[in-house]
This record gives C-alpha cells, sequence and structure tokens, in this order.
C-alpha cells in the first residue's frame, strides 16, 4: 500500500500541476483564438483523433499491456509500437486526405492548412502517447511525471509564442502540439536506452499476432471510448458553427479535468493489477471509492463557481458554456468511479468487456444527439454526453462486480482504511517524520 501512495502522490501531483498548466493554455487558446477558432482547432483535432483510432487497432492499448504484464521486453513492446504505428498511420493519413478531396460539411469549419497539420499529427501523437504511457507500464511514476511536468510547461511557451507571438492562430497552436509530441518521443526514447538498455529487436510474427490480436479485441472499446467523448463535437462539426463547436469542445474539457483523480489512480494500477493473477479487486474498489468521493468534491465546487470563473479563465464570451457545465458535471461523477473499473477490465486480459460498454454508451450518445439537439440545442449535446456516461458506467460496473466476484456492499461501502493510510503519512510528512511502509507493504 505505502509503494501505492507513493507512486499515486508522485502520478497525482504531477498531474495536479499539469492540469493547473493545461488550464494556462486552454485559457490562452479561449481568449486569443475565441470560439470561433477554439471551435476549428477542436475540428482539426477530432478529425486526427479519429483517423488514429480507426486505423491503430488498439496496437498502443496492446503493447502497454504486454509490457505491464511483462510478457514483451520494453524493447519488444517499442518495436511493435512503431511497427504498427508506421503501418496505421499510412492507412488513416491517406484516409484523411481522400476525406478532405469530398464535398463534407465538417471541412468548412478550418482551413484546409490546419488540417493537412493535423493529418501530420497523428504518427508522432500515436507514438508521444504510446512511450509516455510505457512509462506506466514499467512502473517508472517518477520519470512520467517529469515528463509530463517538462511537457506541459514547453506546449504553454509554444502556444504563447505561435499564437499571440507570432499571429499564427490555429495553426500555431496545432504547431505547438506537434512540437510538445516530438519533446515527448526523444526524451521517452532516451530515458529507455540510458536506463532500460532499450535497443532493436528483431519483431516476430508471433509479437505481431498478439498485438493485433489484443488490439482487435480492445479496438471496439477504444474506438467508442473516444468518440463516446467526441460525439458532441463531431455532430456539431456536421451542422454548427464553429462558435457553438468552441463553446461545447470548451465545456467538455473543462468538466473533465476532474477525471485526473481516476487517471491518476488507474495509472498507479496498472501494473499492479497486469501483474498479479487475481488482478486486486479489493484495491481497485478502493481506488473507485476514493475517486468518487475527491471527484464529488472537485465537480461540486466547479457547478457552484462555473458563473464566475468560466468569463475570468475563458473570456466572456464563453459564458454560454455554463449550463452546459452544469449538465455534464453528473455524468463526469458517475464515470470518475467506474472509469478505475475499466482499467481493471483490460489489464486482467477481459478488453472485449469495456468495448461492449463503451459501445453502449456511444448508441444512447448517438441517439439523445439526435433526438434532443433539435430541440434544445447545445444542451442536447451535454444531455447526451451524460447519458453516455451513465450508461457505460453501469456496465462497466456490474462487469467489475461479476469479474471480481465482489458483492456491492462489500465494494461500496465506505472504510476508515481508505484514508487512514493517506492522511497518516501525510500528516507524518508534515511533522516532518519520515513517512515508512508498514510490514507487508508491497
Amino acid at each position: 500500500m505505502a509503494s501505492m501512495l507513493r507512486d499515486f502522490g508522485a502520478t497525482f501531483g504531477s498531474r495536479m500541476v499539469v492540469m493547473v498548466i493545461g488550464l494556462g493554455t486552454q485559457s490562452c487558446l479561449a481568449w486569443f483564438l475565441e470560439p470561433s477558432g477554439r471551435g476549428a482547432y477542436a475540428v482539426c483535432l477530432v478529425f486526427a483523433a479519429l483517423l488514429s483510432l480507426v486505423f491503430m487497432l488498439g496496437s498502443d492499448v496492446a503493447c502497454i499491456y504486454y509490457v505491464a504484464s511483462k510478457k514483451f521486453s520494453l524493447s519488444q513492446g517499442v518495436v511493435q509500437a512503431v511497427i504498427s504505428g508506421a503501418m496505421g498511420s499510412v492507412l488513416a493519413v491517406a484516409a484523411g486526405l481522400v476525406l478532405l478531396q469530398l464535398p463534407l460539411e465538417f471541412r468548412e469549419k478550418a482551413d484546409r492548412g490546419s488540417f493537412h497539420l493535423a493529418l501530420a499529427s497523428i504518427p508522432i501523437a500515436f507514438y508521444a502517447g504510446t512511450f509516455y504511457n510505457l512509462f506506466v507500464a514499467l512502473g517508472d511514476f517518477g520519470w512520467m511525471a517529469g515528463v509530463s511536468l517538462v511537457t506541459a510547461v514547453c506546449q504553454l511557451a509554444l502556444i504563447l509564442l505561435l499564437v499571440p507571438g507570432l499571429g499564427l492562430g490555429v495553426n500555431g497552436a496545432l504547431g505547438a502540439m506537434i512540437a510538445n509530441h516530438v519533446l515527448t518521443i526523444f526524451i521517452a526514447l532516451a530515458v529507455f536506452r540510458r536506463r532500460r538498455g532499450l535497443a532493436w529487436v528483431k519483431p516476430t510474427v508471433a509479437g505481431l499476432w498478439d498485438t493485433l490480436r489484443y488490439g482487435v479485441r480492445y479496438y471496439v472499446g477504444k474506438v467508442s471510448n473516444e468518440v463516446n467523448f467526441q460525439m458532441g463535437t463531431i455532430v456539431l462539426s456536421l451542422f454548427a458553427t464553429r462558435e457553438a463547436i468552441g463553446l461545447f469542445d470548451m465545456a467538455a474539457q473543462l468538466t473533465s479535468r476532474a477525471l485526473a483523480v481516476p487517471d491518476s489512480l488507474a495509472t498507479v494500477l496498472i501494473p499492479r493489477v497486469a501483474g498479479d493473477p487475481k488482478g486486486r479487486p479489493e484495491q481497485v474498489a478502493q481506488c473507485s471509492r476514493v475517486a468518487l468521493l475527491v471527484c464529488g468534491i472537485l465537480l461540486v465546487l466547479l457547478l457552484v463557481l462555473a458563473p464566475w470563473v468560466v468569463p475570468i479563465l475563458f473570456s466572456p464570451k464563453f459564458i454560454p458554456s455554463v449550463p452546459l457545465i452544469q449538465i455534464l458535471t453528473a455524468g463526469v461523477l458517475v464515470r470518475s468511479a467506474s472509469k478505475i473499473f475499466a482499467t481493471y477490465l483490460v489489464c486482467t486480459n477481459r478488453p472485449g468487456i469495456a468495448s461492449v460498454a463503451t459501445a453502449a454508451g456511444m448508441v444512447v450518445n448517438l441517439g439523445l444527439l439526435v433526438g434532443l439537439m433539435p430541440v434544445i440545442g447545445l444542451a442536447g449535446a451535454a444531455v447526451a454526453m451524460t447519458g453516455n456516461y451513465l450508461i457505460s458506467s453501469a456496465i462497466l460496473t456490474a462487469a467489475f462486480h461479476r469479474a471480481s466476484r465482489m458483492g456491492l456492499r462489500e465494494a461500496w461501502r465506505p472504510r476508515r482504511s481508505d484514508w487512514a493510510e493517506l492522511l497518516g503519512r501525510l500528516w507524518r510528512r508534515v511533522r516532518g517524520r519520515p513517512a515508512t511502509a508498514g510490514p507487508g507493504d508491497p
């Protein structure tokens, strides 16, 4: 438990700092791009993200799982990621160029040059995300925290240089993102080579087949999960204005910041769950209880303070997004607990169940979008995302209970131990005493 708290402290602490820096980045984009430019930027990011999801076939998640479970060495995982990423990127970029030639409505939401930059980011973003998450698979949480802090600061600096400084607008924001991903790749590979002896190994047919097989099983879930989050932006890009897209995307991005809590807990759980035959269900349930309480506090504060925070942080032009934020908080709260269950299912070799949950949520999301947006406008997109989270969370929770054989009372009853160890370690640090591990701590 002590080692997990230490890793969580490094992960959560760095993510809190990154979140603050990220809010500064989003604030700069909001003030300098305004809702119209913010909408164009969001459409370009969604365009690239969806192409990457469709053609990468979940190979990034597969490589991370096999390294975390020690079925691949780090070198094998990196080589498999390089090969699968290269093949997927070629297909994704080719498909994107074809789509840009078709008379589709989303093409009018951003300049052609911006869409081309988004296509160029596909392989770079894939490698940056995969290599960053390999730190998690290896349990190198300190390096992961350091990389996230350095790249967050660099991205904010590049945004200030390229967007208001050189006046490059949306293209400047996309260029800053690409440069930041390149930095992540170089740092990760340098650390892997120096600390872990990273070297090129000959890829095997069996390794490629294992990567493909696992990735395909999680494919529906990975695609659905991303589409669920971006569904509102996707649908809006077909008929709404850039301003409307910018308002909705900002609301979704702001409320999702609370998910840094379950994300941090899930991150430190990955190597522990993947490396344990039973998957440590008791620890997973405990983390879900903690995430639910902490996120509840954060989201209530956001719910109350949004009318004052939004105009200050993002400019008065984003005030219409306040009602969207208030609707989205309910869905994000439910999502905060169930997200850790998805990690448990994926790391215990049950990616198909996670796929079913996210696919069901996507269907609900799309149905509510089509039914509600013509009636209540942007609020319909927020209600649809909330409905998606409710359905997918219910399925993930039921699947966790079935797989772990833990009853509802056993999993959800608050315990003093949920907080005793954490608060005790914090108190010892405040008093200047070493927070030593207790007997039997891993």
